[in-house]
């Protein structure tokens, strides 16, 4: 493209572009265009502006060795058979059984223990973008009990990562802090929820620019959800779960997203009899 033509002018006729193939190929046209493609801010506009294209479900197997493969299946008329297998960076093979924490405007949040030799125990985040192949990697301070939140904030396009901490046994308090990809660092933020008594299934949501963690609290025996405001960066007031799903023995429960709506997940792990005399376990 001329350089007689504004780089602004440039970037809003490539943002027209729509299949990402393109894209991909028009990174090496130039470092302006390749930031540009790259950027959290041009991701969330081209995420949100085609939403007519087919949606991707990146699934991930083991197959024999310890190393997890990845899978891009294409949600269209020929699905399951349209699929691509991803570059997987460097950093995402630093994990060697990651949890997929969630995805967000175009991004995989991954984290757990690296296969670093040296620092074994050392805990890692990372924000992957399997359409580029590009991952960044976000070392995770040690403490006793994380908890782990990923989503964009929906005000300034940047991916963030929300660290919820405490040690066991210890009378110092918990700890909410906040890293940005922008910045490249943590810093604190206030944190008003009863950490302490709280335990986080793995689960979360992100709607809206708001993170959804589902909790059991240990002291009232109640079943919560707790959120986290991406944009605001605060929390938001616990919500009590109706008496016919909480506190139910044998009850276990989860969250999901369909379109922009948060579900509810409960299933009951009861004895059943079985012919032979022995029982086993059964869902309902």
């Amino acid at each position: 493209m001329s350089d007689n033509i504004p780089f602004e002018l440039q970037a809003e006729i490539i943002k027209r572009v729509l299949p990402v193939k393109s894209l991909l190929r028009f990174r090496s046209v130039s470092k302006q265009w390749k930031s540009l493609i790259d950027s959290s801010e041009f991701i969330t506009h081209h995420t949100l502006n085609n939403k007519t294209q087919p949606q991707h479900l990146l699934v991930s197997y083991i197959t024999g060795g310890t190393e997890d493969k990845y899978v891009s299946i294409v949600d269209d008329d020929n699905f399951p058979h349209h699929k691509f297998s991803p570059v997987v960076p460097p950093t995402v093979k630093l994990h060697p059984l990651p949890f997929m924490l969630d995805c967000s405007h175009g991004l995989v949040c991954l984290h757990g223990w690296t296969r670093d030799p040296v620092n074994r125990n050392k805990k890692l985040v990372v924000v992957w973008n399997p359409l580029i192949g590009k991952s960044v990697g976000i070392e995770i301070p040690d403490r006793d009990y994380i908890v782990i939140g990923f989503g964009v904030c929906p005000k300034t396009s940047d991916p963030k990562i929300v660290k919820l901490s405490r040690l066991f046994d210890s009378e110092a308090e918990a700890k909410a802090e906040v890293f940005t990809l922008s910045s490249g660092a943590w810093r604190s933020v206030p944190m008003n929820i009863p950490f302490k008594s709280l335990h986080f299934w793995n689960s979360q949501v992100v709607i809206d620019g708001v993170i959804h963690w589902l909790t059991y609290e240990k002291i009232t025996y109640k079943v919560r959800l707790y959120s986290f405001d991406l944009a605001s960066e605060k929390f938001g007031e616990a919500v009590d779960f109706p008496y016919n799903l909480a506190g139910r023995s044998g009850r276990q429960y989860g969250i999901s997203k369909i379109n922009d709506s948060l579900v509810v997940l409960s299933h009951h792990w009861e004895e059943w009899p079985t012919d032979s005399g022995s029982d086993e376990d059964r869902w309902i």
